[in-house]
């Protein structure tokens, strides 16, 4: 018997269908195919076996599929070596390296042929995103891809000239008419969510992580887009269109939906939420394409009249003046030529305005609530803030010529986002191989420092969480000590006063480019809280413990395209 006779051919039923003179090929094909499947395994065994060399000496974790992404890996179930999301993510988030006792930990993942390392050292966190000639953005990753659904952007873009092109126009958006902006809304805000909550005698704040997240969606509404966004908004009927408060806010709310799902599918999958998620999409994006030209037709109207226009104190219109001054300085730096790849293109401000809308206040809001939760659970911090308001303003209202003079506020709610941190993981791909530090310990808790050599493609995850609670690094790590922030002087608090590196806006030329934004709006809102109300938490029974509280306000937040808190009140009552 030939080795083609052995070969098992077609059943019956589908020879019919070939060409008699074909069919003498069909062991071919099937030997052909097998060759291909069995080429493929045996790739993906020696690139798995080549990663085994690779992460030798490091404790390791196996699996099939990756098991990382936020968002994702809190909604999947664990299956060991197939899915194993336990082995990825742990709470409290430092227990997956206290247990091997090694602040860096490697993973094999079957699907994916590089080495995979996480990182719980903040000072290797340091030199991850600082050794830009040995780490970069790998901007082919899915979250970056999802990022840029909406336009490119100054996170999806490349490190280099990319990253500095958008950096060029972004960073002009942000002086201090905007910071000035950003104080003066929130502050408005905050007036507004005493009155439409009933909260200005004081009372029960009843969905603290809901009530942050609209101040906070209000303020981007106004000082991102120009647009007063109403307490309670309105629902369109069916047939009409929306608005662009309802789309911001469709878009808004479904967030990993929008960075997940492509549009097409949202169009054609018959419920009426995914066709809502999918038509406010639509909307939002047309109605930024709409401002940025009625924006820019407007600044190009004043320049034409011989009239200097002044940057606009909304982010949108900011970004737009922006790009108007460097194709400007373009057009005298190289005559008047045409320069078509001076700075952003109309795609990448909406690009932008859509990062804005998701940095510039879903990570501020959650910041917020847990910052609450904290005050809440100890409210002898409440009173050192409150003293350092009292001998700074008086008795006059926290403004923004106060916010370089509220070291404390500020060091309040970066201590809250040490202990939960937003973001969550932070990733770069290494560019060439390099030596990567990182400690063990022993049972004694003696700690050694030694290096591994990560090969070129390799991604390393920043734990960011993990990094903040490390024990050997922060004194007291679980503890909430917002001093810890502070300069010696007690003077500033800032990123760079910490004890040690603070991770959670990132480092180097990627740091996050809106960190004083946010520090602007943190110090507001604390400064408004504290100088007329002392916050409570509100038990659920009589006699309920400090750390049952602590669980049920702050340990029940869970991950979602930030990390989000729980439904917990805390309980505002006015000074007197």
């Amino acid at each position: 018997m030939s080795w083609t006779d052995s070969i098992q051919a077609l059943p019956e039923q589908y020879q019919k269908h070939i060409p008699e003179e074909y069919q003498k090929y069909i062991p071919h094909l099937w030997l052909l195919g097998a060759g291909v499947i069995g080429a493929y395994l045996l790739r993906g065994l020696f690139s798995y076996l080549k990663i085994l060399r690779e992460v030798r000496g490091l404790p390791v974790k196996h699996g099939f599929f990756p098991a990382y992404e936020q968002g994702l890996r809190a909604r999947v179930p664990h299956i060991p070596y197939i899915l194993p999301i336990k082995d990825f993510y742990s709470r409290p988030e430092w227990d997956r390296f206290e247990k091997p006792r090694s602040d860096l930990l490697a993973y094999t993942v079957a699907t994916q042929h590089r080495a995979i390392y996480w990182v719980a050292n903040p000072y290797t966190a340091q030199h991850v995103f600082t050794k830009t000639s040995l780490f970069e953005k790998p901007t082919f990753h899915p979250r970056y891809v999802a990022a840029a659904k909406f336009g490119g952007n100054i996170i999806s873009a490349s490190d280099g000239d990319d990253h500095r092109r958008h950096k060029s126009v972004v960073r002009g958006c942000f002086g201090e008419e905007i910071f000035r902006s950003a104080w003066d809304e929130m502050d408005k805000t905050f007036e507004l969510f005493l009155d439409e909550d009933k909260l200005r005698e004081g009372g029960i704040m009843e969905d603290v992580g809901a009530t942050t997240i609209k101040l906070t969606y209000v303020v981007i509404g106004k000082v991102g887009f120009g647009h007063e966004i109403p307490w309670d908004s309105q629902r369109s009927k069916k047939g009409e269109k929306m608005g662009f408060v309802e789309s911001y806010e469709v878009v808004d709310r479904t967030m990993l939906y929008q960075f997940t799902l492509p549009l097409w599918i949202m169009k054609i999958l018959p419920t009426k939420e995914l066709r809502r998620m999918g038509d406010g999409r639509t909307a939002f994006v047309g109605y930024c394409y709409d401002m940025v030209r009625s924006k820019r037709a407007e600044l190009n109207a004043l320049r034409e009249a011989g009239e200097k226009s002044k940057a606009p104190v909304d982010l949108l219109g900011a970004m737009v003046h922006a790009q108007l001054v460097a194709e400007e300085e373009a057009r005298l730096k190289h005559g008047h030529e045409f320069t078509p790849n001076v700075g952003l293109t109309e795609n990448e401000v909406i690009g932008n305005m859509f990062i804005f809308l998701l940095a510039g206040h879903e990570t501020t809001g959650h910041t917020f609530a847990f910052t609450l939760a904290q005050l809440a659970l100890h409210p002898e911090w409440q009173e050192e803030v409150y003293k350092e308001i009292k001998e700074v303003c008086g008795d006059e209202k926290p403004s923004y010529r106060d916010v370089h003079k509220l070291p404390l506020c500020l060091a309040v709610g970066l201590e809250a986002m040490r202990l939960t941190d937003i973001v969550r993981q932070l990733f770069k791909v290494a560019k060439e191989d390099s030596m990567l530090p990182y400690t063990t310990w022993n049972e004694a808790g003696e700690v050694t420092k030694r290096e591994h050599l990560v090969k070129k493609g390799s991604l390393i995850y920043i734990d960011t969480p993990a990094s903040q609670l490390n024990p050997f690094y922060w004194k007291d790590a679980n503890e909430f000590n917002p001093r810890r922030h502070l300069g010696a002087d007690d003077a500033r608090a800032s990123l760079n006063n910490a004890e040690v590196p603070f991770v959670a806006f990132s480092m180097g030329p990627r740091q996050c480019i809106g960190r004083r934004f946010a520090e602007v709006e943190i110090i507001c809102f604390i400064a408004s809280i504290l100088s007329r109300y002392t916050i409570h938490p509100v038990p659920t029974h009589a006699g309920e413990t400090k750390e049952s509280m602590r669980e049920r306000m702050i340990g029940s937040a869970v991950e979602d395209v930030t990390m989000t808190p729980g439904k917990f009140q805390v309980r505002l009552e006015k000074r007197h």
